[in-house]
This record gives structure tokens, sequence and C-alpha cells, in this order.
């Protein structure tokens, strides 16, 4: 059996408000983060990326802008799921839960924070990226079957669309 591909999509989510008396993970996004979420998403769009599943955390910009791809993508937006493993967690953390994927599934999109979207993708193409900008989406392949095999190759960088 030939090697299939494994793809992770790594979004860091769009510019969130400071202003709003708001607990953290309630920060609404700005009018500019959704308008850079939103180019952002065409650009995929234009790539012909569909993901075989959307991960987010459960912080309100992060799930916004998962939403945002998620239309743009033509992806249905109910099935957007949503994990307790990404808000204020470490990339190790985020990692673990990813190689516990379904194997069946060979393109996942995961909408984050920094520092983990930075520092997954550094400990995953063993590259360093300084930093994934908000609204960015970076891509990374694998040449592995099973999700539990992530990190055990170095992923291959296919592209960044940066939200700036």
């Amino acid at each position: 059996m030939g090697t299939t591909m494994k793809t992770l999509y790594l979004v860091r989510h769009a510019k969130a408000s400071w202003e709003d008396n708001v607990h953290d993970w309630e920060r609404p996004l700005t009018q500019e983060g959704v308008e850079r979420a939103e180019k952002v998403s065409r650009l995929l769009k234009a790539k012909k990326i569909k993901p075989d599943l959307i991960l987010s955390s459960y912080a309100f910009r992060a799930l916004n802008t998962a939403v945002i791809f998620g239309l743009q993508l033509r992806y249905p937006v109910n099935n957007i799921e949503i994990s307790q493993h990404i808000y204020e967690k470490r990339a190790i953390d985020i990692l673990d839960m990813l190689r516990k994927q379904d194997d069946k599934l060979n393109n996942i999109m995961i909408f984050g924070h920094d520092p983990a979207i930075t520092e997954l993708y550094n400990m995953l193409t063993r590259k360093i990226l300084l930093k994934i900008s908000t609204s960015s989406a970076a891509c990374i392949e694998f040449p592995v079957n099973k999700w539990k095999d992530l990190g055990s190759h170095a992923g291959k960088p296919t592209f960044v669309e940066s939200g700036k």
C-alpha cells in the first residue's frame, strides 16, 4: 500500500478586540480581523482547499474565524468541531490531539492561538517561522498514512498565506 499524504492547515484566529470588558475567550473579532479572514479564506478557496475536518478552539475569535473560512470553503459550519485541546494549550498538547484523529481524514484545518500555532508549525516542519500573524494560514504536508505518526518525519511546508 502506498503512502497517503496527510495535510494539516494551521490557521491563527483573526484580529480580535481588546476594547470590550469580557473574558479573554469571549473577545470578538474586529472589522479588520473579519476582512483579513475573508481575504485569506478566499485565497484558500482559489487553491481549491477542501478540509475533511475543521477543528477550532472554543474562544469566540477562533470559532468566528473558523466560520468565516468554513463558509468560504463550503464546509458545513455546523460540522466545525470545537476542541478543549487548543485554547491556552501548548503545541505538544495540540499535537497529541491531532495524533488521535481518524485516519480516514486526510486534510485537517485547525483554528487556534499563538504562541502554540507558530510553535506547532516550527515543531512539525523543523523550520523556524518567527510568527504566524493573525488570520494567516499555513499548510504542511506529511508523508504518513496515520495521524498518530504526525511528527515522525519533518512535514513539508507548502505555503503560508499571510493575513497582513
